[in-house]
């Protein structure tokens, strides 16, 4: 099997790549620019260029037999580049459109947020309707992104779609935002907590399941690749017992988050650097009691491992790149 992985040097990407490798697949990987350090003596095809190219896509997309589309931007900041829209509508649009018309299988990544959400004491599946007036315009474009997969789909895209919660373990390069929060976690730069919900899922669970949703997953459905839902206190507590770490202990209601936050905007207007907390970043805070996979579960196999085991992994890649040194 040859696969092409759009974003293969991205936060779940590079996971994905290197599973695919392991189970002895050939990979190819799209990316603009050069080859980034997530990638790094791998084993793989790279080809620099962009989604947003239909050129690119097009060598990219031949003669492999399936791709993986990954390829997107997460910004929850207030002023969001203008690109993030672009490239998680315009990109995928091109990416489906050469599948199509190559007839390859298609693997397309969206988020557990794509979805509609309220009530929140309902469960999340599947089945929820695309979240397309969600405010928070990243979660809006990866619904909109999904539409035009399935509207490919009905005219013969054989295309699933995956829908990935919060990801925590190795590998995270950048840091990614869960990362960054437990590296400040670490040294004492979280000095309380808000009452957030959300489900961790370990990035290796979501890849594998990315696989069998290759093999398995039905066309044209989607399969939520979540974990447990559980409360930020409960992680936190399970951080700071495998670290040692001093903890907050205590979360404060959403509702101050939502009254702190024209001061956080102030402090980023005054210090030129990113708020603490943003309008964003406080809605994907918000979640359902219970994130359902059962569907991926019971149609691909989808398993997922505990959070402690999770954490470590995170943990000891953290201390691999030094980022919890003195």
């Amino acid at each position: 099997m040859f696969a092409l992985v759009t974003g293969g040097g991205g936060r779940l990407g590079n996971v994905l790549v290197r599973q695919l490798i392991e189970n002895g697949e050939k990979v190819r990987v799209l990316e603009p620019g050069g080859l980034p350090e997530s990638l790094t003596g791998l084993d793989i095809e790279f080809m620099s260029g962009s989604v947003l190219d239909a050129a690119d896509v097009a060598r990219a997309t031949d003669g492999v037999d399936v791709v993986y589309h990954l390829a997107a931007k997460i910004d929850l900041s207030p002023k969001k580049d203008p690109m993030m829209y672009t490239l998680n509508v315009e990109g995928t649009r091109k990416v489906v459109d050469a599948c199509l018309s190559r007839g390859l299988r298609l693997v397309h990544t969206s988020s557990h947020h794509a979805v509609v959400r309220e009530p929140l004491d309902e469960p999340l599946t599947e089945e929820k309707p695309l979240a397309l007036d969600e405010k928070c315009e990243y979660h809006r474009s990866k619904a909109i992104g999904e539409t035009i997969v399935l509207d490919a789909c009905e005219r013969g895209l054989d295309a699933v779609i995956v829908n990935p919660g919060s990801m925590i373990g190795s590998h995270d390069y950048e840091p990614s935002i869960i990362g960054s929060v437990l590296i400040d976690l670490y040294f004492g730069r979280v000095p309380v907590l808000l009452d957030m919900l959300s489900d961790y899922v370990d990035v290796r669970d979501v890849a594998n399941g990315m696989i069998t949703a290759a093999e398995k997953g039905r066309r044209g459905e989607r399969y939520f690749l979540t974990g447990d839902v559980i409360p930020v206190t409960e992680m936190v507590s399970l951080f700071g017992e495998l670290t040692g770490a001093k903890v907050p202990t205590r979360a404060l209601p959403l509702w101050v988050g939502w009254c702190l936050l024209p001061l956080a905007l102030a402090g980023s207007a005054v210090t030129k650097k990113e708020p603490f907390i943003t309008a964003d970043m406080l809605r994907a805070s918000v979640s359902n009691e219970v994130v359902s996979h059962d569907k991926a579960h019971s149609e691909l196999g989808y398993t997922i491992r505990p959070l402690r085991e999770s954490l470590t992994a995170a943990l000891q890649w953290y201390r691999e790149r030094g980022w919890l040194d003195a």
